[in-house]
C-alpha cells in the first residue's frame, strides 16, 4: 500500500494491516498491531514532512509465513532525531522490530513482527479457571 505523507492516510493504513491480520489467525495481536502500525506509519509521515518530501510512504503487509510482517518504508532524505519513545512503544507491541536505512534510496525502514501465540509442541494450553474456587 502507498500513500501521500499526510497524517489521514495513518488511519486506512491501520484499517488494511488489522484486517490482513484478523485473516492470518493473529487475533490476540490486534490492539497491539493496531497501535504499533499506527505509530509506525504517523513516524514515517512525521518524518517526511520535517524532510519536506513528498513522495508516497509505503507499507506491506507479508502473510505468507507463520505470523505477520509489516514495513513501513518513507523516503525523506534526513537522518532521525532521537525517537526513543516511539521506537520503545514498537518494541513493546511487536515481536521484533527493526528499524534500518531502506535499501537505495535515502530514507527508513520499520520492520515489524508478531508470531501465532501456539503452545509449544506438546503443551497443552492451560485450562479454564473455575470461578468458584
Amino acid at each position: 500500500m502507498r500513500f501521500p505523507p499526510a497524517a489521514e492516510y495513518v488511519r486506512t493504513a491501520r484499517l488494511v494491516a488489522v484486517a490482513v491480520a484478523r485473516r492470518a489467525g493473529l487475533t490476540e495481536q490486534l490492539e497491539e498491531l493496531r497501535l504499533a502500525v499506527g505509530e509506525a506509519c504517523a513516524r514515517a509521515v512525521r518524518r517526511c514532512a520535517e524532510a519536506d518530501c513528498d513522495e508516497p510512504v509505503t507499507m506491506l503487509v507479508d502473510d505468507t509465513g507463520p505470523g505477520l510482517v509489516v514495513q513501513v518504508t518513507d523516503a525523506a532524505k534526513t537522518s532521525a532525531g532521537p525517537e526513543p519513545v516511539v521506537l520503545s512503544l514498537l518494541e513493546g507491541l511487536a515481536d521484533h522490530l527493526e528499524v534500518r536505512p531502506h535499501q537505495g534510496i535515502s530514507g527508513a525502514q520499520v520492520r515489524l513482527e508478531w508470531w501465532p501465540s501456539i503452545p509449544p509442541h506438546g503443551a497443552t494450553a492451560p485450562a479454564p479457571r473455575d470461578p468458584a474456587s
